[in-house]
């Protein structure tokens, strides 16, 4: 049995004095209504409502019963209220993990017109370039490089994430440049640390990835 359901009925044919009226209000069909009042009484274990051909009054106990619960109704509307305006006007706190560089360049200058737009809610925004586990950490959004993480996670694609090969000319006045992207495996490089290690240098040549990584002189976990 829906008791909370019955229970709003009980109060409306209480409030009405008539199981049509109270049907009527709800849209369902008076033997449904009485039903489930009649449901109602008997898990409570007592009689609610004198019912008579002419009029439907409530007993000692019903009385009772109805004021308590009418503060229960009354408690339950206030609170469905509060969630729809909190829905309606969003607020609380929202909690931001970004790479360091991504946040820097392109997350942060946007800040200022999300709390333009959402003055009720406080951003919280870490800038990290370690894997953050959305099931594990207390983070509502996480921005990362590379594959969406096997995890039951909503994964949205924000942006490709590019690299090109560059070189001081001073570097290429003393190494020479290359004469293509295999020839970069004989240059030294500077490569960027991942959590889970440097980031290679791949090129997709012949319609497949290559490894074209020089040897490593600098290795760090920020970009600039």
């Amino acid at each position: 049995m829906d008791q909370l359901r019955a229970i709003r009925y009980f109060c409306k044919v209480a409030e009405t004095g008539s199981f049509t009226k109270a049907a009527k209000a709800f849209g369902v069909p008076p033997s449904s209504l009485s039903r489930r009042v009649a449901d109602l009484e008997k898990s409570l274990g007592a009689t609610l409502l004198k019912r008579s051909t002419r009029i439907v009054k409530m007993t000692e106990v019903g009385q009772i019963y109805y004021n308590d619960v009418q503060q229960i109704l009354s408690q339950l509307k206030q609170s469905s209220e509060t969630v729809q305006s909190y829905q309606t006007t969003p607020m609380g706190r929202l909690r931001i993990s970004s790479m360091v560089g991504f946040g820097e360049k392109i997350l942060l200058p946007l800040l200022d017109e999300f709390s333009a737009l959402y003055p009720k809610i406080v951003l919280d925004v870490s800038l990290s370039d370690e894997l953050s586990t959305l099931g594990r950490d207390d983070v509502d959004i996480a921005i990362r490089g590379g594959y969406a993480p096997n995890e039951r996670v909503l994964a949205i694609r924000l942006m490709d994430n590019g690299f090109i090969p560059v070189a001081a000319p001073s570097y290429l006045d003393n190494y020479g440049t290359p004469e293509d992207a295999m020839a970069l495996k004989q240059h030294q490089g500077l490569y960027f640390k991942a959590p889970i290690g440097p980031t290679p240098w791949l090129c997709y040549i012949d319609n497949q990835w290559h490894d074209v990584s020089g040897p490593a002189v600098a290795i760090s976990n920020n970009g600039p």
